[in-house]
């Protein structure tokens, strides 16, 4: 016991806020790939998107459940946080308008995926701040997501927090986070309801404990 009591003293407990990230289920708009389809705010989940929404609720309720469900007001994702919640059993989740995804403008729904050469070495020279005709670009969601991601995290802190959102807002939540160089801000791959988990520690320090992880998906196939 006295061991115990000396390592306690060397390495005391830490007061840590959990932060999970997840992009909602797979959506219709998902499945169109020949034009940008960018926001899509009326698309609903498909079939194979409920159940990866009940599939991560099921593996959150036994890993460690959120004390907050924290999502973007668009459908699809305020109908993944609801899913999720059956199996977590919150009063409520917690709707955010600043979290909605990133919109391309007048591209939605009618530029095709290839590109004009003009344009695609337009976009290739600064995926950052490229904004999309009448859009935005990935710094203009960055500054709208980021002051709402931060007063989140300060609201809740030391608790465990899941974060429903889009796959271009989970983007410039990395770059927040991480503050990788500008150009890679396209190269990160977000699936449907994976998980990216951080630890923000007393101290302001963010610990970048997983990205991406699907494997939840695959336990009860």
């Amino acid at each position: 016991m006295a061991q115990a009591s000396g390592l306690w003293r060397q390495f005391p407990h830490t007061a840590m806020t959990r932060i999970l990230v997840t992009r909602h289920g797979e959506g219709e708009h998902n499945l169109i790939t020949n034009v940008w389809v960018g926001r899509a705010a009326q698309a609903p989940l498909t079939a194979l998107g409920w159940e990866q929404a009940r599939l991560l609720g099921e593996h959150l309720a036994i890993e460690s459940p959120p004390q907050r469900i924290i999502c973007s007001s668009i459908g699809r994702t305020v109908d993944t946080a609801r899913e999720i919640n059956r199996s977590i059993g919150l009063d409520a989740i917690e709707p955010d308008d600043a979290f909605w995804e990133l919109t391309k403008g007048s591209w939605e729904g009618t530029m095709p995926r290839v590109l004009p050469p003009d344009v695609q070495r337009e976009l290739d020279a600064d995926p950052f701040g490229y904004q999309y005709p009448e859009g935005e670009s990935y710094r203009i969601l960055w500054q709208r997501v980021a002051p709402a991601f931060d007063d989140w995290v300060a609201r809740y802190a030391n608790e465990t927090i899941l974060f429903v959102l889009h796959g271009d807002v989970i983007r410039a939540l990395l770059y927040h986070i991480i503050r990788f160089p500008e150009d890679q801000i396209s190269d990160w791959v977000i699936d449907p309801c994976s998980i990216s988990e951080f630890r923000k520690e007393d101290d302001g320090r963010m610990i970048i404990v997983r990205i991406n992880d699907t494997a939840h998906l695959q336990e009860k196939r």
